[in-house]
């Protein structure tokens, strides 16, 4: 309940910087996410662990994490101004399949023929979904290739907090993560913020509002049920998209959408099933 009330929230999120679209610069509304992330995420410590949990000497980790996730972050609110909802969601799927290969590179985990065959069916959904939108005249191809950057950038910001989890708390992790997106974000005032009309600051805070609550509840739901039996759901967010993008924005997915998304959930999946069960099987052998 907890894994889907988080895709609902964050679907919510998109719907909401979406229909803030280029009137507001993006650094500004990442500030403003982040400013409110932070207020909500310090009162959770200082009465939960105390604000000593934010004390870290693991900085170059930190900062790798953070600048991936930042990146991540700038580039997906700049592909929702310019795709569709739906191709936006179907794109930011590929992030597993990213991971899988960093974690190959980077942490040396190893891959056999089963994860392969999953990522080239996954890598070629990503390719069918996007070459059509690079060929074309409509801006749809920056777009994507945004959507696909954002994808890649949380995909080495996973990767880097693989390898930290095991030290550093969520909530320290989290902290520097929106620390610094608000520093880039503010970075951005040179470029001409804009003083948001009463509509354009209500879906600021819900976007902001939804985004936070989003994450708090993805992370609540980890507590409960393990990461593989969780991250199918999350899959759940192309219906809300299709649906959202239906009756708010009157988007209808191309063909190119279904056909390439259906590729890279179904890679996805094999790879969320075979990370599944060698766990299961370390865990028996244990």
């Amino acid at each position: 309940m907890f894994k889907l009330l988080s895709v609902a929230l964050l679907a919510l999120m998109a719907t909401f910087i979406k229909l803030l679209g280029k009137s507001v610069p993006i650094g500004e509304t990442v500030f403003v996410r982040g400013m409110m992330a932070i207020l909500v995420l310090g009162l959770i410590a200082h009465h939960t662990t105390g604000l000593q949990v934010l004390k870290t000497s693991n900085w170059k980790r930190h900062a790798m994490r953070s600048l991936a996730g930042t990146g991540s972050m700038f580039c997906y609110f700049a592909s929702l101004s310019l795709i569709p909802l739906a191709d936006y969601t179907a794109i930011t799927f590929a992030s597993p399949i990213f991971i899988t290969i960093l974690a190959m590179i980077f942490l040396g985990e190893r891959i056999h023929a089963f994860r392969w065959t999953a990522l080239v069916v996954g890598l070629s959904g990503v390719a069918i979904m996007i070459a059509p939108q690079i060929s074309s005249q409509h801006g749809n191809g920056l777009g994507a290739v945004l959507a696909l950057g954002g994808a890649l950038s949380g995909a080495v910001a996973i990767t880097t907090l693989r390898s930290m989890s095991r030290t550093e708390p969520a909530i320290t992790i989290t902290f520097y993560f929106l620390v610094t997106a608000m520093i880039c974000a503010l970075m951005t005032i040179f470029f001409g913020w804009v003083v948001p009309t009463k509509q354009q600051a209500i879906w600021m805070s819900l976007a902001a509002l939804s985004g936070v609550l989003g994450q708090l509840s993805m992370t609540t739901g980890y507590k409960y049920a393990e990461a593989s039996t969780l991250a199918p759901l999350d899959y759940a967010a192309m219906i809300m998209a299709v649906v959202i993008g239906y009756f708010v924005f009157s988007e209808v997915p191309s063909l190119w959408i279904w056909v390439g998304s259906a590729l890279v959930i179904s890679a996805g999946l094999v790879i969320i099933w075979r990370e599944f069960h060698l766990n299961k099987r370390i865990t028996t052998v244990a």
